[in-house]
């Protein structure tokens, strides 16, 4: 048996903000834009949605350089993805991901028919928007691991 603490005992016996913020610049050192997303996503800081629009606009521009395939303005799209990825909760089932009974506060069994079950509500499906959907999921991932990772071996025990 080893006596070394696990992850989840890391995190619950870390000292808080001053952890997650050391943790955050060394994130910012190497992925600006991630580190930009997580802090609109999930540290309210939505003063910067602009500034990230237009960063994630230059960084589809430069995609659609290298790929032909990738067409449209990029700004455009780069600003319509980033609310899809905020805010862009199905309707029909209140991002849930099925169906409501009717008349009641309950869920179905059945997947939602306009989301398919994921929660969100369509976007277009053109290649520039489709790829812009994958690249803010992979920033979201790299943000969230890069922040976890650091917060986890600055830890002391």
């Amino acid at each position: 048996m080893t006596d070394k603490p696990s992850v989840t005992e890391r995190y619950i016996t870390a000292d808080g903000a001053a952890d997650v913020i050391t943790a955050a610049g060394w994130v910012a050192q190497r992925h600006e834009i991630a580190l930009m997303l997580w802090g609109v996503m999930y540290q309210g800081k939505t003063g910067q949605k602009h500034r990230l629009a237009e960063l994630l606009g230059d960084y589809l521009n430069r995609a659609m350089d290298r790929d032909r395939r990738l067409k449209g303005d990029a700004w455009k799209i780069a600003r319509e993805m980033l609310a899809w990825h905020c805010e862009g909760v199905c309707t029909a089932c209140d991002g849930r991901g099925y169906e409501v009974i009717k008349g009641t506060p309950s869920l179905s069994d059945r997947l939602c028919s306009h989301c398919h079950g994921s929660g969100k509500r369509p976007y277009p499906r053109d290649a520039a928007h489709v790829w812009m959907e994958a690249e803010l999921h992979r920033m979201s991932s790299i943000a969230a691991s890069e922040v976890m990772k650091r917060l986890a071996s600055s830890m002391v025990f």
